[in-house]
């Protein structure tokens, strides 16, 4: 099929910066014209933008009206919305053409047919067994690799709590929604209509509820870089100061991982709040683990929650991976209840900020010790045992080895000075 535009063999300079910036911003779907067509708004931006695909692609925004190359708002479509790599030459086009077009909506519609196909089922043999109670829908399972309709970011990547529509039992993140409802009222809109199937999604009350409800939205730190997962530790949102790889594509670290030899062949930017532009930062110490933790490992008896801390100062790979060493026992030992009636966690938007599911009276949740968030038992315990030895909600640290020796060992010191006390103070025996 003949072209419009030349064909690109090279992505350009200008591309794949404009792809950088796509893959690093929040842009939520307003509104859907046909398969191609997109009312897009970026987040901390009031300007709308209009992205079009086809013969030769377009958007309304003036850095594609100067430059008169792919914008972040075309790339973010293409890389996020149609899930193309951004190796694949039909990524960094200036148009495609028919047979081009039809080629990324059969992806995209294969992969929403292979992500709904169990939902699907599940959610027939719900209808059948509750269509005589008349009762609402139920939420549908959230799986790795299902998406924000509005955002595009994968659920269990990010962890932001997520709504789901009362019609048809699609997810939907909770701030997503709130952006997708204004942006409805505006537009004179009395129903909040699903985004996936245009029927009722819920009240707006209910939204505004589960909004002012769950407590991500109740304190929002500007230390906290949500979103953002460390390559290393696996801990999200990453806590503090928050390391960016110049060379690879969407690879942060954490200080404490940044700290370490992890993926030291390449230079690293950094910014401490969210609000800040991102500065140079350098390596002062390079090691397979900081000083404090190998002095610490030096001056005392090693112990079997020691064996992942000396694996990774003999690895057997240039990359070193960090495993939680959080003992079970240590884990069995902190605070866990029943959700009782009338229990805070019963309300709307309240949920499991790791399976994303809503709490259900009666069932086990446990309490983290230093930050005091509250999980499902089995979904926070999985969690901690299994590679996480941080809080999934802000990033921090709950146990490590040295930190609990020291402790351990202020316990002993204290009570030791307490013994030695009461004996000074203990009247001697009386003599006849």
């Amino acid at each position: 099929m003949s072209r419009s535009v030349p064909y690109r063999r090279e992505i350009t300079d200008a591309c794949n910066w404009h792809q950088d910036q796509a893959l690093n911003s929040t842009i939520y779907i307003l509104y859907q014209t046909g398969p191609t067509g997109f009312l897009l708004n970026e987040e901390g931006e009031t300007k709308k933008f209009k992205v079009f695909l086809g013969d030769i692609h377009n958007c309304t925004c003036s850095v594609f009206k100067k430059e008169k190359d792919l914008c972040k708002h075309i790339c973010w479509i293409i890389l996020k919305k149609f899930r193309l790599s951004r190796d694949d030459p039909l990524a960094w086009q200036l148009g495609l053409n028919e047979r081009e077009i039809n080629q990324i909506i059969r992806g995209d519609t294969a992969q929403n047919q292979q992500k709904n196909k169990s939902n699907q089922t599940k959610s027939v043999k719900q209808t059948d067994k509750k269509s005589e109670e008349n009762s609402n829908t139920e939420q549908r399972d959230i799986v790795e690799s299902d998406v924000c309709p509005i955002c595009q970011d994968e659920f269990l990547s990010k962890k932001l709590p997520v709504s789901f529509c009362r019609t048809c039992g699609n997810n939907v993140h909770i701030k997503c929604m709130k952006v997708w409802a204004e942006h409805q009222k505006s537009n004179g809109e009395t129903e909040l209509k699903c985004p996936l199937c245009r029927e009722l999604f819920c009240s707006f009350e209910l939204l505004d509820q589960e909004y002012r409800n769950n407590s991500l939205f109740k304190i929002e730190k500007e230390n906290l870089h949500y979103g953002i997962v460390c390559q290393c530790c696996k801990s999200t949102p990453i806590n503090g100061k928050c390391y960016k790889c110049t060379s690879c594509n969407e690879f942060h670290l954490c200080q404490p991982c940044f700290n370490t030899d992890f993926h030291n062949s390449h230079t690293f930017v950094f910014r401490e709040k969210i609000s800040q532009k991102y500065r140079k930062a350098t390596r002062d110490h390079v090691g397979p683990l900081p000083q404090a933790i190998i002095q610490s490992l030096e001056r005392r008896d090693l112990g079997e929650e020691d064996y992942d801390l000396l694996l990774q100062l003999n690895p057997t790979s240039g990359e070193k991976k960090f495993f939680s060493s959080i003992p079970e026992k240590v884990i069995k030992s902190w605070k866990s209840e029943k959700v009782r009636q009338n229990s805070p966690l019963l309300n709307p938007g309240v949920q499991c900020r790791i399976c994303l599911r809503p709490y259900q009276l009666n069932q086990m949740i446990r309490k983290l010790p230093d930050c005091k968030h509250k999980f499902h038992l089995d979904c926070v315990d999985n969690w901690l045992l299994h590679s996480h030895p941080t809080c999934p909600i802000d990033g921090l640290v709950v146990w490590d080895p040295v930190t609990a020796q020291m402790e351990q060992e202020e316990k002993k010191a204290k009570a030791s000075k307490t013994l030695e006390v009461q004996k000074m103070v203990q009247p001697a025996p009386f003599e006849l």
